[in-house]
């Protein structure tokens, strides 16, 4: 065999172990989320003193992104590519609780509820699975933006299901709607609140067809993913004084921290 016909044959069997590898390590760190967050009343992006996170002419009710400081204005167009139900790792319940990761449902039911609020669940190192459901969404005049969730906290499981029912029932295909976002008002007998809302448009089979071709097989793939548990980061679970350890050695910057914790804003527990 000729030399170059070798050298053709090892780079293509290179070229499929580095998809191979890259596959895999993807399927480790899980999805990279991009928050699409609701700007309410106490929210950190509105308040100059927050500098790290502080979003010039963001106004209440509008929808922005933290981590790169994108305004989308008050209201957005968007397609709901999958509903799914994860768990998020806390330090406790409290509104200051740290955040440490996702965990797919399927991980996080192997571990027993706890005691006092049984729809979490204990970790052996102290920390806590909490709930929280996910609209995976695309957005068609935004194509740029890439891995967009919607996040629905304890008040917005009503919605998260209210939305899943309104896309089912609209469509076999969910993935080719077209929705409107923004904010909306709800309230009990005992508060009033601010939240997500959500208003069909149309369906992009009649308007796009390009667009629910990409729309139908983002779909797939993510729920290709939730189905065979690589959707969520895969996790190990170590002894509190281990991570304590590591933060110390491994310390990150002040903004890095509260920009996570203001990804996590509106994903308070249920």
């Amino acid at each position: 065999m000729k030399s170059e016909e070798m050298n053709e044959l090892e780079l293509e069997a290179l070229l499929k172990q580095a998809e191979t590898l890259q596959k895999q390590s993807q399927e480790e760190e899980g999805v990279q989320a991009t928050y699409l967050l609701l700007a309410k009343s106490g929210s950190k992006a509105l308040k100059k003193s927050e500098k790290d996170l502080y979003i010039q002419d963001l106004k209440v009710g509008d929808i922005y992104i933290q981590k790169t400081k994108k305004n989308l204005g008050d209201t957005v167009r968007v397609v709901p590519l999958a509903f799914v139900s994860l768990y998020n790792e806390k330090d406790g319940t409290g509104k200051d609780a740290k955040f440490y990761g996702t965990w797919s449902k399927q991980d996080a039911l192997q571990f027993p509820s706890c005691e006092n609020v049984t729809f979490n669940r204990q970790l052996p190192n102290g920390h806590i699975l909490v709930p929280v459901n996910w609209v995976c969404v695309y957005l068609p005049d935004h194509p740029e933006i890439e891995n967009a969730v919607v996040a629905f906290k304890s008040t917005g499981i009503r919605i998260w299901r209210d939305w899943r029912k309104d896309a089912q029932e609209n469509s076999t295909a969910f993935a080719t709607l077209v929705y409107n976002l923004c904010a909306g008002d709800y309230g009990n007998d005992d508060y009033d609140w601010t939240d997500f809302s959500f208003n069909l448009e149309g369906s992009l089979l009649e308007s796009d067809k390009l667009t629910a071709l990409k729309t139908l097989k983002k779909s797939n793939e993510i729920q290709e993913a939730v189905q065979s548990n690589t959707f969520a980061p895969k996790h190990t679970v170590i002894p509190t004084e281990v991570k304590a350890i590591e933060s110390k050695a491994n310390p990150k910057s002040l903004a890095s921290q509260v920009i996570e914790e203001a990804s996590d804003d509106n994903l308070d527990i249920f």
